[in-house]
């Protein structure tokens, strides 16, 4: 259970409305929430019509009063009610209202002596009880509660006593700016107290007018309110929505999802769980937030550390959160906490993608060629499988069997892929010669769909690849094509095609290479500029060969990936590229030399 409280220095921000729509975004997204007014001067939550119970129901000030007529705590059941007025959503909410709204509830909240029930009656740990009662009785996994403005006797039960976070909202004006910078010394002075408590604090300016700001006076007053009250940047906005339905109360996230009220209101629940590493979601966030990996950077390893430890703690055996806390450390280079963490995912029976893909690279290495097969068919036939997996198993299965590749690209796991992705792994397959025959198997299948330009490319440089040179020439309409109709990587492959075919240079078809070369040399790939260099030297023009092989050459000692190379028509290593380099030069120079794809 994570307690949340909402509060403003001053009324008119939108504050009790933020928080309504929060929890509505965190019930549909199966949250359990119960909501409670503490606002006891001013109640709002019975206010918008889908909160209001069945029939009266008291709340926080008859549990007050209930208790320092009897001296024991009553039952917190007994003063919420569940609420259903958002219809089917998968999560749940509950509502502690402030009391019974009847003519008597003046004086019965004034009838309270909150100094008194605290220094007389042991106010503190009612609230205590009462926070444990939620946790037991009700089970929310997040308690919102809506606390009073300005400088009040429950001031510090809704900002300090109760809550793990508080949304503290405001518009960025002076007076507002002013009123929090004790309330938020306040709050921060808890972590120094005797119970050490550490209260997020989240900044969300709200009511921000939505109009034009000629003399930037927002953010004037935004880094006005960042300077003073100690943050880096609100953790969420809410505008200003001028809409008729707010005097009518609605809930925009239910009644209107697709607002920009509801939005923003989405954007501050997603903030409001951030902190909260016990909420499964929030810590697989987290362990997927790249961003994280540069805050340990900028800011040092303890607060990372501290939010990594509480999330092993709270997830010790949910066995995804485990092995995704792994990725994480080996992200940061901690390779011995990674291996322990993996060890305890698979102890816990979870087997992730990576996990089996490893296995079999593994198992391949110490010689079970049999046992790596069926790690590998796991992995590809799991449908959690993301690409960069895909990517990483089918090329993997190249290496080991490519029976296993072909398996795999005639199941119905791989035909339910899109059509793009099919042809993205098609790509990644040029590594070795033996894949190719399944590679184009798969490319004739998805041209018969949609033959866009790219996978007639894709098909082509698999068949040439194969040395079947004359069949992809048949892809672009075969021998007396008409160069005019091909864009420039589809005139070069014809080309070598045809040189392939014919075993002698298509003089023409390289000229016409030439002729579609841009004049700027911005953002050529190495591979690119060695299809020019080859090009020159097939028209006579030496000295442009030269150049182009040269600036290829730069290119390609200073990028470290693996790329196609139109030498092989297949992909290589950064070493294998470099390495077929003089070759090329020695054909431009006048050797007997042919391109490895004829070979």
């Amino acid at each position: 259970m994570y307690v949340i409280t909402f509060y403003s220095f001053k009324g008119g921000v939108g504050r009790t409305m933020a928080m309504v729509n929060a929890a509505a975004q965190l019930v549909k997204h199966g949250r359990r929430v119960l909501l409670v007014d503490f606002d006891l001067e001013a109640p709002g939550l019975d206010a918008f019509p889908l909160l209001r119970p069945a029939k009266p129901s008291p709340g926080i000030v008859e549990y007050v009063t209930e208790y320092l007529n009897t001296g024991r705590a009553p039952l917190a059941t007994d003063f919420a009610f569940s609420c259903s007025g958002f219809g089917e959503v998968p999560g749940q909410l509950s509502i502690m209202p402030s009391g019974l709204r009847d003519h008597t509830y003046s004086s019965r909240l004034q009838a309270i002596n909150w100094l008194s029930l605290y220094s007389d009656h042991d106010g503190y740990l009612l609230f205590e009880d009462l926070k444990a009662q939620w946790e037991t009785h009700l089970g929310p996994d997040y308690v919102l509660v809506d606390s009073r403005t300005g400088h009040t006797d429950v001031g510090g039960i809704c900002t300090r006593q109760l809550p793990n976070a508080v949304v503290l909202c405001f518009l960025p004006n002076e007076e507002n700016i002013r009123g929090l910078e004790s309330i938020v010394s306040e709050i921060r002075r808890e972590g120094e107290g005797p119970l050490r408590k550490h209260i997020e604090t989240l900044f969300v300016p709200s009511n921000v007018p939505n109009l034009d700001d000629e003399e930037d006076i927002l953010n004037r007053r935004l880094e006005e309110a960042e300077r003073r009250l100690g943050f880096a940047k609100p953790d969420a906005t809410i505008y200003r929505y001028d809409h008729l339905s707010l005097l009518d109360s609605e809930i925009f996230a239910i009644s209107h999802p697709r607002s920009k009220l509801a939005k923003e209101c989405d954007e501050l629940a997603r903030a409001m769980t951030a902190k909260n590493f016990e909420d499964r979601h929030a810590a697989l966030r987290l362990l997927s937030d790249d961003e994280a990996i540069v805050d340990h950077a900028l800011f040092g390893e303890s607060r990372l550390d501290l939010a990594l430890e509480r999330i092993r703690t709270a997830h010790a055996g949910d066995g995804e959160v485990i092995h995704k806390l792994g990725v994480f450390k080996r992200q940061l280079g901690r390779g011995e906490e990674a291996t322990k963490l993996f060890d305890d995912a698979a102890r816990l029976g979870y087997r992730s993608v990576e996990m089996m893909i490893d296995s079999a690279r593994r198992l391949a290495e110490e010689g079970n060629l049999t046992s790596a097969l069926v790690a590998l068919k796991e992995a590809l036939d799991d449908s959690r499988a993301t690409f960069p997996e895909l990517n990483r198993a089918t090329r993997l299965a190249a290496q080991l069997d490519t029976s296993a590749l072909a398996d795999f690209m005639g199941s119905p796991r791989f035909k339910s892929l899109q059509p793009y992705v099919q042809a993205s792994l098609c790509d990644e397959m040029f590594v070795t010669r033996n894949t190719l025959a399944v590679v184009e198997r798969t490319l004739r299948t998805l041209c018969r769909g949609q033959a866009t330009s790219a996978l007639r490319t894709t098909l082509m440089l698999s068949l040439m690849g194969q040395q079947k040179f004359e069949e992809a020439m048949a892809v672009l309409g075969g021998a007396q094509s008409d160069l005019s109709l091909m864009y420039l990587p589809e005139v070069f492959n014809f080309a070598v095609a045809k040189w392939g075919a014919s075993k002698r240079v298509p003089v023409d078809c390289f000229r016409r290479v030439i002729d579609l070369v841009p004049s700027s040399r911005a953002g050529h790939s190495k591979n690119t500029r060695l299809c020019f260099a080859i090009a020159h030297w097939a028209t006579g023009n030496l000295d442009a060969a030269h150049e182009f092989l040269a600036a290829s050459e730069k290119m390609a000692r200073l990028d470290e990936s693996e790329s196609f190379s139109c030498w092989r028509y297949l992909k290589v290593t950064p070493e294998q590229f470099c390495s077929d380099l003089p070759a090329v030069r020695s054909m431009i120079e006048g050797a007997d030399v042919l391109p490895a794809v004829f070979e």
